[in-house]
């Protein structure tokens, strides 16, 4: 079973100076230029601005990969 941590993305979810804190959705990694919607935490406990088409991106890697 797969823990998936996701919330509303908040500026204050990340460190300043980040991409994710700048309202960049770094999930999708460098080549994506949408909005975060979303706050989501990987397997280390770091968060990622995530917009809505990389969420689902997230979903599938935390069920493949587990907690």
């Amino acid at each position: 079973m797969a823990l998936l941590e996701i919330k509303f993305w908040d500026v204050g979810d990340f460190n300043p100076g980040t991409k994710s804190a700048e309202g960049r959705c770094t999930w999708g990694g460098s080549s994506c230029s949408n909005k975060p919607e979303f706050t989501v935490t990987d397997r280390t406990g770091v968060n990622f601005g995530a917009c809505d088409d990389h969420v689902l991106t997230y979903i599938r890697d935390r069920l493949t990969h587990g907690a």
